[in-house]
Order: C-alpha cells, then sequence, then structure tokens
C-alpha cells in the first residue's frame, strides 16, 4: 500500500537528519493520525531503532528497549541480558556501530514517562552532558497531546528548551485526502471528506469502487465495522466523564455555537462547560471560531466566538450515528440512511464544502494567484449579515492604494448557482459599505449561462466549480 501525504513533515524530518549537529525532536498529534507511519516512511532505507513503547511496567518496557538496542548491534549485547537502567539503555545509542547518523525513534513515548516518572530528567542530563554533542537523532512521538503539550514540553518539565524540532500532526487537507479515493467524482470526494475528514485511518476505510452510499453503510453505520464505535473509544482513551462529553459535542454538531447555548443543550453551567470545551479543542475535536476581522480582545473573552465542531467525522457521527445507536444496534442500516442520513447530507456536507473553498482561496492567497495578498480568511457574521468567506487584503499589485475586499458565497445545491446568488452577496456587500470588492461564487454543480456571461464581463467576479477545488 502507497503513503499518501504528508509531504511537510517529511521533508521536515529529513531535513534535521541532514543536519550536522544532534537533534531531539518531538512530533505528535490525535491518535489516528498518521504518525506512526510517518515516521515508518521517514525512516525507510535508514539505519535506525524504532521502539513502539507499551502500557507496561518500568521493567517491561526496559526489557523490550534493551532487545531493541541489541538486535541494532549494541556491543553491550555480548555482556548483559539487559539493561538495568534508562540513562544506560539511552546512553549506549552512541555505541551503535554504523558510521552514519544514529536514529532512534521512540513512538509512544508518553508511556514510558508515565511509568518512570524520572525518565525526563534522565534524558536531559544525558542529553545536556553527552548526546547533544554526538551524532544522533532522537524523535519522541506521542498520541496524549495534553501531556506532551502541558507536561514533557512545559517550562517547568526538565526537556524544556531541549527540543531542537516540535512538529504538531494536523488531520490532512481535502486535496491530500481526495488522493484516498481518486476514482471519486469532485462532488463525492467533498461528500467523503465531509462524513471523514482528513484522518488517514479513516479515509483508509472508504473503498471508491463503491459508491458513497456504499461506503457510509458498510463503514460508518455497521455495527462491528472499524469505525461504527470509534468515537466512544477515543473519548473513553482521552477523557473521563464521558457521558458530559457526549452531550456537548452532540449539542455543537446539532447546532449550538455559544458557550450559553451549549451549556443549556448541555444542562450543565457555563463555568463547567467553559472547562470541557477547552479540553476538547485541545484535542482537536472543536474549535472556536471569530468573524474576520475581530479584534484581539475579543479573542481573549471565553463568552466570544462560535463553537463549532472542527472534526468532520466526529461532527458526522454525532449528527448520524449517535442520535440512532438503538436501531443502528438493530442493524436497520438501510433506515437509519434512507430516512435519516440521505435527506440531510447534501446539508450537512454543506458546511465542509465553505471549509473547503475558504481553505481554496487560503491556498491560492499563498501562491499569490488572487492579485492582492489577503489577510485572514475566513467567515464574517455580524448582527444583521453573513458572509461565507471574506478576506481583507495587506497588499495588492496594480491596484490604487487603499484596503481591498474579498467576499464569496458558497452553494452546495444540486442545481446551477444563478445571479440571484451574486445579487444577494452585492446586497450584502453594499449593506457594509464595501466598495468593490473581489466577488467568488462557488457551486456543487456549476452556474447558470447568464452568470458565466456576466463573470466574462467583470473582473472582479470568479466562478469557482467544485471540479476547481481539486485542481
Amino acid at each position: 500500500m502507497r503513503f499518501i501525504g504528508r509531504t511537510d513533515e517529511l521533508a521536515f524530518l529529513e531535513r534535521c537528519y541532514r543536519s550536522s549537529r544532534a537533534e531531539l525532536v518531538f512530533l505528535y498529534g490525535r491518535r489516528r493520525v498518521g504518525k506512526t507511519e510517518t515516521l515508518f516512511e521517514f525512516a525507510r532505507n535508514k539505519k535506525h531503532v524504532f521502539f513502539a513503547a507499551p502500557e507496561a511496567t518500568r521493567e517491561e518496557q526496559l526489557a523490550l528497549f534493551s532487545r531493541q538496542l541489541f538486535e541494532a548491534g549494541s556491543p553491550a549485547a555480548r555482556y548483559i541480558s539487559k539493561f538495568e537502567t534508562w540513562h544506560d539503555a539511552l546512553e549506549s545509542l552512541t555505541d551503535l556501530p554504523q558510521q552514519e547518523r544514529k536514529l532512534l525513534i521512540i513512538d509512544e513515548f508518553p508511556y514510558l514517562a508515565k511509568a518512570d516518572p524520572s525518565l525526563p530528567s534522565i534524558l536531559q542530563n544525558l542529553w545536556d552532558g553527552r548526546l547533544k554533542a554526538e551524532n544522533v537523532m532522537i524523535v519522541l512521538c506521542g498520541s496524549s497531546m495534553s501531556y506532551i503539550e502541558h507536561e514533557l514540553l512545559a517550562e517547568k518539565n526538565p526537556l524544556y528548551g531541549r527540543a531542537t524540532g516540535i512538529i504538531k500532526m494536523d488531520p490532512m487537507d481535502y486535496r491530500t485526502a481526495a488522493e484516498f479515493f481518486p476514482s471519486f467524482s469532485p462532488v463525492d470526494q467533498v461528500l467523503s471528506y465531509a462524513a471523514l475528514g482528513g484522518v488517514p485511518h479513516y479515509l483508509d476505510q472508504f473503498d471508491d469502487r463503491l459508491t458513497v452510499e456504499e461506503n457510509i453503510k458498510q463503514n460508518i453505520l455497521t455495527r462491528g465495522c472499524a469505525l461504527y464505535s470509534e468515537v466512544e473509544f477515543l473519548l473513553h482513551q482521552e477523557l473521563r466523564e464521558t457521558a458530559v462529553y457526549n452531550s456537548i459535542i452532540q449539542a455543537v454538531a446539532l447546532g449550538a455555537t455559544t458557550l450559553g447555548e451549549i451549556a443549556s443543550r448541555a444542562a450543565i453551567g457555563p463555568q463547567k462547560a467553559s472547562v470541557y470545551l477547552k479540553n476538547l479543542i485541545e484535542l482537536g475535536i472543536l474549535t472556536r471560531e471569530f468573524s474576520v476581522g475581530s479584534s484581539v480582545k475579543e479573542h481573549s473573552k471565553s463568552t466570544r466566538g462560535l463553537y463549532r465542531v472542527a472534526d468532520e467525522f466526529f461532527r458526522f457521527w454525532y449528527a448520524f450515528v449517535f442520535p440512532n445507536k438503538s436501531d443502528l444496534d438493530m442493524m436497520d442500516v438501510d433506515g437509519v440512511y434512507q430516512f435519516d442520513v440521505e435527506p440531510h447530507l447534501a446539508q450537512f456536507a454543506s458546511l465542509t464544502f465553505e471549509d473547503l473553498c475558504r481553505q481554496w482561496l487560503r491556498d491560492q492567497n499563498r501562491q499569490r494567484n488572487l492579485g492582492c495578498r489577503f489577510g485572514g480568511i475566513g467567515r464574517f457574521w455580524s448582527k444583521q449579515t453573513e458572509i461565507d468567506v471574506m478576506g481583507l487584503s495587506k497588499a495588492c499589485e496594480n491596484r490604487p492604494a487603499g484596503a481591498k475586499t474579498l467576499i464569496g458565497e458558497c452553494k452546495f445545491g444540486k442545481g446551477p448557482v444563478g445571479t440571484s446568488v451574486l445579487d444577494g452577496l452585492d446586497d450584502k456587500a453594499r449593506a457594509l459599505g464595501l466598495q468593490n470588492p473581489d466577488r467568488y461564487l462557488f457551486a456543487r454543480n456549476g452556474f447558470t449561462a447568464a452568470l458565466e456571461r456576466l463573470s466574462e464581463q467583470d473582473d472582479t467576479l470568479h466562478l469557482v466549480s467544485a471540479e476547481d477545488l481539486y485542481q
């Protein structure tokens, strides 16, 4: 099976490997995001020690790690059966026989640190005293994001300031995700991304020889399949009080966006809800969104901003699996899909489509394809107006001095987009006092002939189809 994506992460790791100094790199991210596969791909064709730390006692972990070092050629194997301390084991890395860079990768390092809390101090002393002067590269990987951020990398931890590289691995973008099902049409790729998001383990479950409907039924809705109980498993792995977290995530997935609405639907106090929301944001399950142009002061206030489910698969699961669990446990997959999923799937995917359109514009912006360099491309809302896409210019080429604005609407309906959508967007622009903005219309199924004629005559009007998003 071919490896897909992660070009930026692999390039960074390769630069570290080729550098002339010792490297201590932390790579972390939520479960299933593809950390281990990325490290395997990086280590391919390199001499290395790859240790997948188990949840076990210190003695069991140390014995397994010793075996890995002995198999890699550690000369200590001639006179001991295992290392007695982590200090001796890690120090022996420099004794490995190869002339090139000595590469050690420890997957799930937090398991080792939790079994032996002195390990970070041991590694810090070794790094400061010897390892940072050696031709070594150590990669410490983990899925417990809060533990890595607040314990291992925090200011009071022994390893603080020792890392030469830190990579937080996020889910894949929509274009990379589409490589998992290349035979799908762009619309089906949008629908698949809406159901799965960018986590490689989830994407790998879909088979592009089947329809999107067949894939959803077989790989998400059917009891016993890999994704049916995935959300429950992850929550139990990462959190306590899962019943409360279930209520909060479902409230957000079904449309509650403010702290007050979420607390009310979950039947808990706002202050307590704020703590749970913070934990879910740290795990990458939820996010807090602010309108384009909002101030730093607004961002700092806990009552401002709108909450939404950041993970597409979680949003799909709480919208369609969680409320239908009883019927799905009774194997009524066809009934749930026909009456609960299919009638709402396009509307559900429309929010994902908006995200993809904004990401497409950010990519175009980064490539300098928009004429101006726009900052903070996102969604705009006020008490009177809501706009799917807005960007405020930082600098323009070949344009008069002054701010330039980009605005856009995203439509995932089955019919072509016509001039009425443009008229509505222009009305919003006038209401906000925007002067001659660049206007972008995004459509699932193309545009009417009249709108296409207008775009040929107006260089501020841009039409972008679902196919364009994937080119």
